[in-house]
């Protein structure tokens, strides 16, 4: 009896042979994959997990009064000596209130603190917050160090402490026990209040797709935004992981339900439609339809340190009324003055009649493809991937779809089931530019494991190929039936190299998993007469391309080449063994 793998019916809601997601050594290892490889400042594992307890009320005194004083890397050194304190003896790491944790999420990223200056202090303590909070997160992990309570939307900081105060009797040993007055820990600074994070952005998502749009569109920001994404990225995953690994059914659902990821779901309901925000935030691609959506967080974020003027005293020429110099009282600069303004008048009539040009009429006919079109309509002239953000931004977009499918598993009734997820991740990612749909489908490196990535590659064939989904599980049989000799539903180079991509990487799951198993010199017949299908397909497509179009063509079709190589010489080494 043939060995069959589980590459595709695994999309039910009931854990694998009872065990959780997080149990199954290959999601594990393939997310862990994707959190330390993508992210230069993953907390990985580290640091041992320590208790926690409160800073003492003499430190954190200390500590706030810097803070308010905007002596951040004092403030921050404080902490971290309290938090590596008894590290050796494992002794309770000391932790903050949440309010001073929001703070320090704050700065990463705020504009004065980063872009828009050019005092060193301010950046040397941005990315101090950054290093706390990371230590913060390997060494307490996520639950009792008040990460949830301190990483909120649409609030203070400061609007923090009285929930904080009134959580203290469901918390563990890390509760603070603290019986002065509520005020004791608040934090007096416009970067804990009006200018919080918390305050200024609508909810997560709104973050989320704005920091992808900055990847795209404002690299300085960017720069930023990635560090506190990888960040966000770290607590949701270990956060998720400590409630999966402790929720055991039926009460494992309540369990998930206090994720922090649950409770930015809970900000745009249930549905799919909701869903759809969520992979709009996550895909954000920079266009003018995604920056509308998602916009900047602070107002004139994106703008770079302002200039110091000189004085005007010292531009002023000095008098010499015996020689009838009279410096600049004489000069006259109202025509300059303007000049100036009917060029600026000129250039804002200009953009006016740019943005009407490139809105429609009407809005309802300016659909997600049109956008996009106009997202990548530079693409004969940079790299795709570049203009999708770069390799950095796809990984953390990749780890966001990780923790999606990691959710739904381990959760369908508290978000969508894998079915439903997979099949909007395909209405957004098969629309993608090629080479963007490459990394998704054909990963250099995995970010779900072979089953879901085989999964999700049958679900995004369906429309390509035209057909519903497979009969049973995916195996070397049903490959051979389903996918080895497929061809796109039309002659497309771009539509028949996605069909390629999409062959290619279910054919490397099954070897990789060890199900290529009979009849290796058919399997590897039919593969080459798949090649050699989709190659003619594409040659029956007479139309004439120019520009762009005919540019897109060309990139396809050294794709849809290099593809078919690649799984020539694969099916070489496995009939030769």
């Amino acid at each position: 009896m043939p060995k069959h793998s589980r590459l595709l019916k695994e999309l039910r809601h009931d854990p694998v042979n009872g065990r959780s997601i997080f149990a199954n050594p290959d999601i594990l290892s393939s997310s862990q994959a994707a959190s330390q490889s993508q992210s230069p400042h993953s907390t990985g594992a580290t640091h041992q997990r320590r208790a926690v307890r409160s800073v003492p009320a003499g430190i954190l005194d200390q500590c706030t009064i810097c803070m308010e004083e905007q002596l951040f890397s004092q403030a921050f050194a404080l902490l971290e000596s309290g938090l590596n304190a008894g590290f050796d003896t494992n002794a309770p790491a000391c932790i903050p209130p949440p309010q001073h944790l929001a703070l320090a999420s704050t700065l990463i990223v705020h504009p004065s603190m980063t872009t828009r200056t050019d005092d060193p202090d301010k950046r040397i303590a941005a990315d101090h917050a950054a290093k706390y909070l990371r230590e913060v997160v390997a060494m307490g992990g996520i639950e009792g160090t008040g990460l949830p309570e301190a990483l909120q939307f649409g609030q203070s900081n400061n609007a923090r402490t009285g929930r904080t105060k009134r959580a203290k009797t469901r918390r563990s040993d890390a509760v603070y026990e603290s019986d002065e007055n509520e005020d004791t820990s608040r934090l007096r600074s416009h970067y804990s209040e009006r200018q919080s994070l918390g305050e200024n952005a609508q909810d997560f998502w709104a973050v989320v797709g704005w920091a992808f749009n900055c990847s795209v569109r404002h690299k300085a920001r960017w720069l930023r935004w990635r560090i506190w994404l990888e960040l966000m990225l770290d607590v949701l995953q270990h956060d998720l992981a400590s409630h999966v690994s402790r929720g055991m059914a039926p009460a494992k659902n309540n369990a998930l339900s206090k994720t922090l990821f649950a409770q930015y779901l809970s900000t745009v309901g249930a549905g799919r439609n909701n869903m759809r925000r969520l992979m709009r935030a996550v895909l954000a691609d920079g266009s003018e339809k995604s920056t509308r959506e998602f916009g900047e967080i602070w107002k004139n974020e994106t703008k770079p340190p302002k200039k110091k003027e000189e004085p005007r005293s010292a531009k002023r020429r000095k008098l010499d009324l015996d020689n009838d110099d009279y410096g600049d009282y004489l000069e006259n600069d109202s025509e300059e003055d303007a000049a100036e303004t009917r060029s600026a008048r000129s250039r804002s009539a200009t953009a006016s009649r740019r943005r009407r040009s490139r809105t429609p009429a009407n809005p309802d006919t300016y659909t997600q493809d049109d956008d996009r079109d106009s997202a990548f309509e530079d693409a004969t002239e940079a790299d795709a991937i570049e203009q999708f953000g770069g390799m950095e931004a796809i990984r953390l977009r990749q780890r966001f779809l990780t923790i999606f499918t990691a959710f739904s598993r381990a959760a369908p009734t508290l978000f969508v089931d894998t079915e439903e997820l997979f099949s909007i991740f395909t209405e957004f990612i098969r629309p993608l530019p090629l080479q963007i749909f490459q990394q998704f489908t054909l990963p250099t490196t995995a970010y779900l494991s072979a089953d879901l990535q085989t999964s999700l590659n049958e679900m995004m064939s369906r429309p390509l190929l035209g057909t519903n989904a497979t009969q049973g599980l995916i195996d070397q049989r049903e490959f051979e039936a389903s996918f080895a000799t497929c061809t796109a539903t039309n002659a497309s180079f771009v539509d028949n190299a996605k069909v390629s991509l999409l062959s290619e990487s279910m054919l490397r799951a099954l070897w990789t998993s060890g199900h290529l198993i009979s009849d290796l010199p058919r399997l590897k017949a039919l593969v080459e007469e798949g090649i050699q299908m989709r190659s003619d397909r594409t040659a029956t497509d007479g139309r004439k391309k120019a520009g762009k179009k005919s540019y897109l063509d060309e990139e396809a079709k050294i794709v849809l080449d290099c593809s078919g190589q690649r799984m020539g010489l694969l099916l070489q080494v496995i009939v030769g063994r």
